[in-house]
């Protein structure tokens, strides 16, 4: 979680959990900046929460910035709730005071856990919902989550630390609070380590789900095709890793988080083997000759161009372009397998080097492939390579001072094919890499 050399912001509200963690990372000597959000929401007891947090960093000189925020109108602007603004400002706040390196360490406990873990399961949430509060995830750590809130409680009796107690919590108004105050003692009585059996079955389950998504990547990976991702091998992945695999697709393309109805939806549409269906933002799930594809709403296809950078270029649609470059002695050291594999992709860098574009396809758009000695219409090519309807749109083009010398899935252009004279080539690769 930490190995000592990193400078951690720490979430301080004042709270115990939160007074527990700053104090402990403080004696350990961890390299600490406090961070503490005044959300506006309890008038003058929120602003105690903050004197109480200052005076308890300048007694021990720990370093302390405070956000002031209005979360209720934050709230009311983006139409959420408002512990979700307040989540989302806390978060935004900690990014923005993080360095390279830095983490960002936050007071959740076991009992915090426990309670995720009851409300996931009572929504009916799946095994990623029950593994309930990661220990790390990304650069956010959370050093307290095996120490029940009775056991920081005693913590910060034991160290005579000071902390806030905010009232709300003991609003049933509040889901968590009505399962913090009635379920878990309930629960309890049953079993009185209740926590810490929760603690154990995340764990478990965490390991579970990572297998899981470890197979689900796996497949993804071996499914790609030009586009898309080929629907048999797919099809035969048993559910929990498809749905795994559907929504690690969905997330390269940039798609919003699959609902389960919806995953259910794209695995009746693999089974189909062909037609589309919604996915959210205006774009839709196709399945044609034997490929799934995200298809991107026509003025993403067609209405941009960005100016070709070596070695990366990145298109509005998430994509990468990537250009690799090669002298002609290292060209010529190929094997002719490769230069055949290379032929509609290979092209003379001095053609591309200097004002080119990366750019969709557009009407009207016509194309000489190399070795063909003809001008043909895009559309026309198109039906010769058999390319899917739904996966024409998305084609990538590569042109020079108006003239097309580079289409995706269909070649080179005969003005910039590799000749005896060539010095530099240039190859180009087409990455998906929205994730």
């Amino acid at each position: 979680m930490l190995t000592g050399a990193e400078r951690v912001v720490a979430g301080f509200s004042g709270g115990a959990d939160s007074m527990a963690l700053v104090h402990f990372l403080w004696r350990a000597g961890i390299p600490l900046l406090a961070a503490h959000v005044n959300h506006g929401l309890r008038g003058k007891a929120s602003d105690a929460d903050e004197e109480c947090v200052r005076r308890f960093c300048a007694e021990r000189q720990i370093p302390l910035r405070v956000l002031r925020a209005d979360a209720a109108r934050a709230a009311a602007e983006r139409r959420e709730g408002v512990e979700a603004a307040g989540r989302r400002i806390r978060y935004g706040f900690f990014e923005s005071l993080c360095g390279p390196g830095d983490k960002i360490a936050t007071a959740h406990t076991l009992s915090d856990q426990a309670e995720t873990v009851l409300l996931h399961l009572v929504r009916g949430s799946g095994t990623k919902g029950l593994c309930g509060i990661p220990p790390v995830r990304g650069r956010v750590i959370r050093p307290l989550l095996g120490m029940t809130r009775e056991q920081v409680e005693e913590y910060c009796a034991h160290y005579e630390l000071p902390f806030v107690t905010d009232a709300s919590n003991f609003s049933r108004q509040y889901a968590r609070n009505r399962v913090r105050l009635d379920v878990v003692p309930a629960l309890k009585e049953l079993n009185p380590s209740f926590e810490q059996a929760v603690g154990r079955m995340t764990h478990l389950l965490a390991e579970d789900e990572d297998c899981l998504c470890a197979l689900a990547a796996q497949a993804v990976q071996e499914a790609r095709a030009p586009h898309g991702w080929r629907i048999a091998p797919l099809s035969g992945l048993p559910r929990p890793v498809l749905s795994r695999a559907l929504r690690q697709i969905a997330r390269e393309a940039g798609l919003p988080a699959l609902t389960r109805e919806r995953t259910e939806a794209v695995m009746r549409l693999l089974l189909a083997g062909s037609g589309k269906i919604d996915a959210g933002e205006g774009r839709f799930f196709a399945a044609e000759s034997g490929v799934l594809r995200v298809v991107l709403p026509q003025k993403c296809k067609n209405d941009w161009s960005v100016p070709l950078q070596v070695p990366k270029t990145l298109t509005p649609e998430g994509r990468e372009v990537i250009i690799r470059t090669l002298t002609r002695a290292e060209y010529e050291k190929l094997p002719a397998k490769i230069h055949n594999w290379l032929f509609h992709n290979a092209l003379d860098y001095d053609t591309i080097k200097n004002n080119s574009i990366i750019r969709g396809r557009r009407p009207g758009d016509s194309f000489s492939p190399a070795g063909r000695g003809v001008t043909k219409s895009l559309k026309k090519l198109m039906n010769e390579e058999k390319i899917p309807v739904s996966g024409r749109g998305g084609l990538l083009l590569l042109e020079n001072n108006g003239q097309i010398l580079w289409i995706e899935s269909i070649g080179v252009a005969e003005q910039a094919r590799i000749r005896p004279g060539t010095g530099q080539i240039a190859y180009i690769s087409v990455k998906e890499c929205n994730s």
